[in-house]
């Protein structure tokens, strides 16, 4: 079922797949399961008619001997690529993240995106610190918080300027960026694995700057989605869109609960007013 998700997300052109994230299990599964999935996800992505799309393996965990263990397997098993969100069971200062990073880059020659979710890890990038990282890191690639009501504006624009033009300064968080976030280098989003073509037509049209009827139907459609899930739990909710689009899911990992039947009802009344375009079904 993976290979599936991963074949339909390359074939209706994302530019990259990430995998063992936040939006699903990943944080959950034991080394076994990791290794299962990165090598599934790695082969199905370079099996698909548009040559190898890269897959990026997220690798945290809550010690940097567990960081370098993941990111070790997941090189030996065809990644890409890195994505890392420093966390520990205290938030990290300044240090502890360069000292994490600069041991993630001796360890390994892959290239890092650093996640960056501070509601969730107590820890948020500074503009110097991220300068830091590109000069002395693997660092390639932010991904970071679209809407962040304690942060001064405009956020691309200053991480972008610290970090230099050879960085993609992505964002996360489905509702801002189909609705009004700035522009960015890049969008991160589970969403987009269980609906890649709408996804890949909204953001083809906010790179162009002109809208495309496709587009604006499939963000209306997407909006509507993404609005309906932030009433849920997170992971809880992408699992129950999943069940809705005919993706055959688990129930969520304990200690996350299913969605109610009432949210069950919400999507699968949004999923039948799907738009109709290519490599969607109806």
């Amino acid at each position: 079922m993976l290979a599936r998700v991963v074949g339909t997300a390359v074939a209706a052109g994302v530019d990259a797949v990430s995998v063992l994230a936040t939006s699903g299990a990943g944080v959950t599964f034991d080394d076994a399961e990791r290794d299962a999935v990165v090598r599934a996800a790695v082969e199905a992505a370079g099996s698909t008619g548009r040559g190898a799309v890269p897959v990026h393996v997220a690798v945290s965990g809550t010690s940097t001997r567990e960081v370098l263990r993941r990111a070790r397997a997941a090189e030996a098993a065809g990644a890409s690529g890195l994505v890392l969100a420093p966390f520990a069971y205290t938030p990290l200062v300044d240090d502890e993240v360069l000292a994490l990073f600069s041991a993630l880059a001796e360890a390994v020659p892959l290239p890092v995106c650093l996640y960056v979710k501070p509601l969730q890890t107590g820890y948020d990038v500074t503009p110097d610190v991220l300068a830091r990282l590109v000069a002395t890191t693997r660092v390639v690639a932010v991904k970071d918080p679209a809407v962040l009501p304690t942060r001064p504006a405009p956020r691309v624009e200053t991480l972008r300027d610290a970090a230099g033009a050879a960085v993609s300064v992505g964002l996360s968080g489905d509702v801002p960026m189909l609705d009004d976030a700035p522009a960015a280098d890049a969008w991160h989003t589970g969403l987009a694995a269980l609906a890649p073509a709408e996804y890949v037509a909204v953001r083809r049209d906010r790179v162009a700057g002109t809208p495309s009827p496709e587009g604006a139907r499939a963000r209306a459609w997407l909006l509507e989605v993404a609005r309906a899930l932030a009433t849920t739990r997170p992971v809880s909710g992408l699992h129950a869109l999943a069940v809705e689009l005919g993706v055959p899911t688990a129930p969520p990992r304990g200690p996350s609960l299913p969605a109610t039947r009432d949210q069950h009802e919400t999507l699968r009344s949004l999923v039948a007013r799907r738009p109709a375009g290519p490599g969607t079904a109806r």
